[in-house]
């Protein structure tokens, strides 16, 4: 016997059998064990917009619309501007180093050019430069300035009172009129000033010396004019005050040239009646005269004081009692003669004495003439003695007479000193008035000559020019950045969305999560009937849906509508669980899923008529013995079934159905019984379980789900095969994991999964479209 598979291709029976036996490229069974998440390709992300592409469309409408609506209301305003350049100093300088209204090199770069600019801005942006300009202008009563419109008129007057080098290009010429100069008193509302200030925009150029007046008003007349007017006061308000600068300076050089002609004038009285008291003019010359002296004295002092000494010292050894004065004379020659002569004396005598004696007439001689020269030797010595007393009394008195020399000079020149002193500082006053009140004049000079030269370092290089085109808002832009926040918020909210939905998305996702393969991908059954591929093939003329029972769900779309593309996507999971073991087919498969309207039911029902379709023996069986729904599915009544049989209550043979459409066999789970986990574990089970393979080609169980109750699990176990359903885009992931998990703590032989109700871009975006011109060609050829 050989079966059609979903392609049409024929199957050859495995031995003993009439089902298909199992292809070399089978699925082998996966172990439940968790695997690496691989990362996200572009492809995925590609899938996620279109998934929330009507959240997409809808959050960058929104933002675009918002965007092109509020440029659409925004009212147009205009910009006109006025170009400036200053510069710290005039382009045109006098080289007048004692001008006081030059500034120092070193304070004119202590803060930088950066400094000065940002001063400008800021006075350009002052209150008071503002009220100015509406007092000066009359603006308060301008209709124009006070309600300024596009086309608003009335400004002529006030564009007439603008300098020809600030009169905007483009605004009509008027008659000159000078500016009010009247309206000082005025006041100004705040209001309006506030309005004036938010139109005022001042900003410098960067890396130039440039200022640059703007103003944005809903008139582009308004916006030049008001440009001009502004500048033209800040022009006027700095040549005011240059003038009151220069105004200043001449009035405080006058006053310090008053006071210091009086004080040159006091100083010289001063000192000409000083020297009318003291009629010596040289009093200076005579101060250093007596300084001379008293250092001249006080050399020779020293000198005095020197010789005194040394006579004195000399004087002392001689007075000594035990000095010997003739040692200290032997230098002098009388006294040397003598005191060698009578050596020469006592020599001859000591020779002579042993041979002649001491009375001997040559002896006598000898001694008498020793006497005689040694009292000229005393008296030679003594007169030395006296002289050198006599030297030193001398220099006592010479010292003596010197020192108080010296102590009369000092006291006249400290005398002369105080007068001296008196004298240098009446002196110096009369210079320093003198030379303060010739700087003062100087600069009062150069002052003059500064102010008349009358330098600006304010130049208007762009005046203003009424704008052609509104400022704001800017359409382009707005839009670009209208689309770009769109298109920010529409991938925020979709990864928003895909953030926080843990639901399963496609079926590479589903795979990796489960370690198991998608055995197929049943799409949702409305969008599927809307789809391309069904109205082809309703209106190609091709084979009809077959008419339904009246009592018949539209759920089973093998039977009813065998062409549709949900129908080819059972036909595609009867194949995969064919082929998902390398002996045999499995003969019994258990469907289940997580949790409850997962589209278990649905998925046996269908399967169950593929398997039949293909000419088998087919037994389906509804094991959900808490919520049964396949026998409303079937319109077979449920007054006894499988819990029924369970408790004894009927024979097998009686609570088997047989079908027509579909043609198979069904065993509906009967009255809900008050213990169902133990029915359904109870030994009775498995000896109809085993009854029944033997029967049939294929068995299929639609059980409970496998979280909320353990039926599923304790059946898993005796069945060949487990088919987990999971409804895409809804289930939680960690439902799904929970659900395969526990069957595979059971040891069940979890055969892959089914992902139900999705749309039609699920996995693959052209997947429908290649189906659609597989189903339309053959069409074209039968029109043809």
């Amino acid at each position: 016997m050989t079966t059609i598979d979903a392609t049409g291709a024929a199957l050859p029976a495995a031995p003993g059998t009439g089902t298909p036996a199992p292809s070399a490229f089978a699925h082998a069974p996966y172990d439940a064990d968790y695997g690496e998440v691989p990362r996200r390709h572009l492809r995925d992300y590609v899938r996620v917009f279109h998934k929330y592409r009507w959240l997409a469309a809808a959050c960058f409408a929104l933002v675009f619309g918002a965007s092109l609506l509020v440029t659409m209301l925004s009212p147009r305003l205009y910009t006109a501007a006025t170009r400036l350049q200053m510069s710290r100093q005039s382009p045109i300088q006098l080289r007048l180093d004692g001008n006081v209204l030059d500034l120092e090199q070193n304070e004119r770069n202590v803060n930088g050019a950066s400094s000065f600019l940002a001063t400008q801005v800021a006075m350009l942006e002052s209150r008071d430069l503002a009220e100015r300009v509406i007092r000066t202008r009359r603006l308060a009563e301008n209709e124009a300035f006070l309600h300024p419109g596009p086309e608003r008129g009335g400004l002529l007057a006030v564009g007439g009172q603008l300098l020809t080098i600030l009169r905007p290009r483009g605004v009509a010429g008027a008659p000159l009129a000078a500016a009010d100069e009247d309206a000082g008193g005025v006041d100004v509302d705040a209001e309006l000033l506030d309005r004036y200030l938010r139109w005022l925009s001042v900003r410098d150029v960067r890396g130039t010396d440039l200022v640059e007046v703007r103003f944005t008003t809903p008139s582009p007349a308004l916006s030049a004019i008001l440009a001009a007017a502004h500048t033209q006061a800040y022009l006027e308000a700095n040549e005011e005050a240059r003038l009151g600068t220069d105004a200043t300076a001449r009035h405080f050089l006058d006053q310090q040239l008053r006071a210091s002609a009086l004080q040159l004038e006091s100083a010289q009285t001063a000192l000409r009646a000083f020297s009318t008291a003291h009629p010596n003019v040289a009093v200076n010359q005579e101060q250093k005269v007596v300084g001379q002296k008293i250092g001249e004295l006080s050399s020779l002092l020293t000198k005095a004081e020197g010789a005194r000494v040394t006579l004195q010292s000399r004087f002392d050894f001689l007075t000594r009692p035990d000095a010997a004065p003739l040692a200290y004379f032997l230098d002098k020659p009388g006294i040397q003669k003598l005191h060698a002569t009578l050596l020469d004396l006592q020599a001859t005598r000591t020779g002579l004495d042993n041979r002649l004696g001491p009375n001997h007439e040559a002896m006598v001689e000898l001694h008498r003439q020793e006497t005689l020269v040694s009292r000229q030797l005393d008296a030679e010595v003594q007169q030395e003695v006296h002289a050198v007393r006599a030297k030193f009394d001398a220099a006592v008195a010479r010292e003596r007479g010197l020192r108080d020399k010296l102590t009369d000079l000092e006291a006249s020149a400290v005398q002369l000193r105080d007068l001296g002193a008196r004298y240098d500082l009446l002196q110096s006053d009369v210079e320093s008035a003198g030379a303060l009140h010739a700087s003062l004049l100087k600069q009062q000079m150069e002052t003059a000559a500064s102010s008349a030269l009358a330098p600006t370092n304010l130049r208007v290089v762009e005046r203003a020019e009424v704008p052609a085109r509104a400022s704001s808002p800017r359409v382009a832009m707005n839009l670009v950045f209208g689309g770009l926040a769109g298109l920010l918020l529409a991938g925020a909210a979709t990864f928003l969305c895909e953030y926080f939905d843990d639901s399963v998305k496609s079926s590479e996702e589903m795979e990796d999560l489960l370690q198991l393969p998608a055995l197929a991908t049943i799409p949702n059954f409305a969008l599927a009937r809307r789809s391309p591929v069904t109205r082809a093939l309703d209106g190609g003329g091709g084979e009809r849906a077959l008419p339904a029972p009246a009592n018949a769900s539209p759920a089973l779309v093998v039977v009813h509508e065998p062409l549709s593309p949900v129908a080819e996507a059972f036909r595609a999971l009867r194949t995969a669980v064919l082929f998902s073991t390398p002996a045999a087919p499995p003969k019994m498969l258990l469907v289940t899923s997580a949790g409850a309207n997962e589209g278990k039911t649905v998925s046996s029902l269908n399967l169950a008529a593929t398997l039949a379709e293909a000419g088998s023996r087919v037994l389906l069986i509804d094991v959900d013995l808490r919520k049964p729904s396949c026998h409303r599915q079937l319109g077979i009544t449920n007054t006894a079934g499988v819990s029924s049989f369970l408790a004894g209550q009927i024979e097998l043979a009686a609570i088997v159905h047989a079908l027509d459409a579909p043609r198979l066999d069904f065993i509906p789970a009967g009255p809900t019984p008050p213990n169902p986990a133990e029915l359904v574990g109870s030994q009775r089970m498995r000896t109809m379980l085993e009854e029944l393979r033997g029967r049939y080609d294929f068995v299929v169980l639609d059980s409970p789900p496998v979280l909320p109750v353990t039926d599923a699990v304790v059946l898993a176990r005796e069945v060949d095969g487990v088919v987990q359903v999971v409804k895409g885009y809804d289930t939680p992931r960690e439902l799904i994991r929970r659900a395969r998990d526990q069957l595979a703590l059971a040891n069940a032989h979890l055969l892959g999964a089914v992902i139900n109700n999705v749309d039609l871009g699920w996995g693959d975006l052209y997947f429908y479209n290649r189906y659609y011109g597989y189903y339309r060609a053959p069409q074209a050829v039968e029109a043809a």
